[in-house]
Protein backbone atom coordinates (compact mmCIF):
# COMPACT_ATOMS: atom_id res chain seq x y z
CA UNK A 1 0.00 0.00 0.00
CA UNK A 2 1.26 3.32 -0.50
CA UNK A 3 1.37 4.65 3.07
CA UNK A 4 3.28 1.87 4.35
CA UNK A 5 5.45 2.27 1.19
CA UNK A 6 6.15 6.18 2.56
CA UNK A 7 4.04 7.54 0.06
CA UNK A 8 2.78 10.44 2.45
CA UNK A 9 0.61 11.16 5.70
CA UNK A 10 -2.80 9.62 5.87
CA UNK A 11 -4.44 13.49 5.54
CA UNK A 12 -2.25 13.34 1.39
CA UNK A 13 -2.85 10.19 0.35
CA UNK A 14 -6.54 10.37 1.22
CA UNK A 15 -6.53 13.46 -0.43
CA UNK A 16 -4.65 12.42 -3.60
CA UNK A 17 -7.32 9.47 -4.14
CA UNK A 18 -10.36 11.23 -3.39
CA UNK A 19 -11.01 9.16 -0.23
CA UNK A 20 -11.93 10.17 3.33
CA UNK A 21 -9.23 9.91 5.45
CA UNK A 22 -11.14 7.83 8.31
CA UNK A 23 -11.79 5.08 4.99
CA UNK A 24 -7.75 5.37 4.15
CA UNK A 25 -6.81 4.46 8.31
CA UNK A 26 -9.21 1.43 8.08
CA UNK A 27 -8.05 0.15 5.03
CA UNK A 28 -4.44 0.24 6.16
CA UNK A 29 -5.53 -1.37 9.56
CA UNK A 30 -7.22 -4.13 7.57
CA UNK A 31 -4.52 -4.78 5.64
CA UNK A 32 -1.86 -4.89 8.72
CA UNK A 33 -4.13 -7.50 10.13
CA UNK A 34 -5.64 -9.58 7.59
CA UNK A 35 -2.88 -9.04 4.93
CA UNK A 36 -5.47 -7.71 2.24
CA UNK A 37 -8.29 -4.96 1.90
CA UNK A 38 -11.08 -7.04 0.21
CA UNK A 39 -14.22 -6.07 1.28
CA UNK A 40 -15.52 -8.31 4.31
CA UNK A 41 -18.34 -10.67 3.61
CA UNK A 42 -22.38 -9.23 4.51
CA UNK A 43 -22.87 -10.32 8.18
CA UNK A 44 -26.50 -9.87 10.15
CA UNK A 45 -29.72 -8.50 8.77
CA UNK A 46 -32.94 -9.24 9.57
CA UNK A 47 -34.85 -12.07 8.16
CA UNK A 48 -38.91 -11.91 7.71
CA UNK A 49 -40.46 -14.58 9.94
CA UNK A 50 -43.34 -15.03 6.94
CA UNK A 51 -43.50 -18.82 6.01
CA UNK A 52 -43.31 -18.58 2.54
CA UNK A 53 -45.23 -22.14 1.86
CA UNK A 54 -47.92 -21.21 4.49
CA UNK A 55 -48.38 -17.86 2.17
CA UNK A 56 -48.69 -19.52 -1.01
CA UNK A 57 -51.08 -22.17 0.66
CA UNK A 58 -53.01 -19.59 2.38
CA UNK A 59 -53.10 -17.25 -1.06
CA UNK A 60 -54.30 -20.81 -3.25
CA UNK A 61 -57.24 -21.26 -0.56
CA UNK A 62 -58.82 -17.69 -1.24
CA UNK A 63 -56.99 -15.55 -4.72
CA UNK A 64 -59.60 -12.94 -3.96
CA UNK A 65 -58.85 -12.32 0.00
CA UNK A 66 -57.47 -8.89 1.10
CA UNK A 67 -54.42 -8.24 2.74
CA UNK A 68 -56.10 -8.06 6.15
CA UNK A 69 -58.07 -11.64 5.56
CA UNK A 70 -55.11 -12.98 4.38
CA UNK A 71 -53.15 -11.97 7.82
CA UNK A 72 -55.61 -13.42 9.83
CA UNK A 73 -55.67 -17.08 7.81
CA UNK A 74 -51.98 -16.84 7.95
CA UNK A 75 -51.73 -16.39 11.38
CA UNK A 76 -54.25 -19.05 12.19
CA UNK A 77 -51.69 -21.38 10.23
CA UNK A 78 -48.72 -20.45 12.47
CA UNK A 79 -47.51 -20.66 15.60
CA UNK A 80 -47.95 -17.34 18.02
CA UNK A 81 -44.16 -16.43 18.20
CA UNK A 82 -44.24 -16.44 13.90
CA UNK A 83 -47.84 -14.25 14.17
CA UNK A 84 -47.36 -11.10 11.56
CA UNK A 85 -48.62 -7.94 10.89
CA UNK A 86 -50.71 -6.80 7.66
CA UNK A 87 -47.77 -4.46 6.66
CA UNK A 88 -45.43 -7.23 7.04
CA UNK A 89 -47.57 -9.50 4.63
CA UNK A 90 -47.86 -6.85 2.21
CA UNK A 91 -44.17 -6.43 2.24
CA UNK A 92 -43.80 -9.95 1.81
CA UNK A 93 -46.61 -10.03 -1.27
CA UNK A 94 -44.80 -7.36 -3.27
CA UNK A 95 -41.12 -9.48 -2.55
CA UNK A 96 -42.81 -12.68 -3.95
CA UNK A 97 -44.20 -10.42 -6.97
CA UNK A 98 -48.27 -10.92 -5.86
CA UNK A 99 -50.26 -7.94 -6.82
CA UNK A 100 -53.84 -6.86 -5.26
CA UNK A 101 -55.48 -6.74 -8.32
CA UNK A 102 -58.09 -3.58 -7.75
CA UNK A 103 -61.03 -3.97 -10.34
CA UNK A 104 -64.35 -2.09 -10.70
CA UNK A 105 -67.09 -2.23 -8.43
CA UNK A 106 -68.84 -5.69 -7.82
CA UNK A 107 -66.03 -7.56 -9.41
CA UNK A 108 -64.02 -9.89 -7.01
CA UNK A 109 -60.41 -8.56 -6.09
CA UNK A 110 -57.65 -10.78 -7.00
CA UNK A 111 -54.16 -11.84 -5.88
CA UNK A 112 -51.63 -13.27 -8.59
CA UNK A 113 -47.79 -13.33 -9.03
CA UNK A 114 -46.52 -11.22 -11.57
CA UNK A 115 -44.54 -12.41 -14.68
CA UNK A 116 -40.91 -12.31 -14.71
CA UNK A 117 -39.16 -10.16 -17.71
CA UNK A 118 -38.38 -13.38 -19.50
CA UNK A 119 -42.09 -14.39 -19.59
CA UNK A 120 -43.29 -10.97 -20.80
CA UNK A 121 -40.74 -11.16 -24.03
CA UNK A 122 -42.11 -14.25 -24.84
Amino acid sequence: MAYEAGGGSYAELSAGLSLGQRTLERWVAQHRATGDVAPKPKAGGWRSPIEVEVLHGVIAERPDATIEELRRRYNQCVPRRARVSWSALGRALARLGYVLKKNGRDRPKWIAQTSTRSERRS
